[in-house]
């Protein structure tokens, strides 16, 4: 199924049975992901998302449009020679790094999640995304509104 059945999970299992169409998706996910990072002790994955994680921004749809991305597991040992050993998630989790192996680079240590990345790959996210990307106050106010009808759906617990 690849990311094709991420996708799929993503959407039929996660937000449309809560009632968020793709649009709403995709901004949920780059107005929440530009906030904090994961951690391998609670989550098995490792690392920021982007650069400023305790500021609102595009940054996140902007990056995974604009930056290379290589998928790494906890063997990639590379990753601490170039001062991204914080990069590197869990044993038997992969995750995408804005880190190349033999090209050093000044970039700020990023990662995306494979749940991430599908809003890259899938054309129904990307044409949000790129949206996103392009412009903020978009971001901004889709993000609001979406966030709003999630914290109003209410919790089953």
């Amino acid at each position: 199924q690849g990311w094709e059945g991420l996708c799929t999970h993503v959407r039929n299992e996660v937000f449309y049975r809560m009632g968020f169409d793709d649009k709403e998706i995709v901004a949920l996910l780059c107005g929440g992901h530009v906030y904090g990072r994961c951690h391998p002790n609670a989550s098995g994955y490792a690392g920021p998302w982007v650069e400023h994680p305790t500021e609102f921004s595009n940054e996140y749809a902007a990056d995974m449009i604009e930056d290379d991305w290589t998928l790494v597991s906890h063997g990639d040992t590379w990753l601490d020679a170039q001062g991204a050993a914080e990069l590197r998630p869990a044993p038997g989790n992969r995750q995408f790094v804005n880190k190349m192996k033999y090209k050093m680079d000044d970039e700020p240590n990023q990662m995306m999640l494979l749940s991430d990345m599908v809003l890259a790959w899938d054309p129904g996210f990307r044409t949000h995304l790129e949206v996103y990307a392009e412009d903020e106050d978009a971001l901004k106010h889709d993000f609001g509104v979406a966030f709003k009808k999630l914290t109003e759906l209410g919790c089953g617990f």
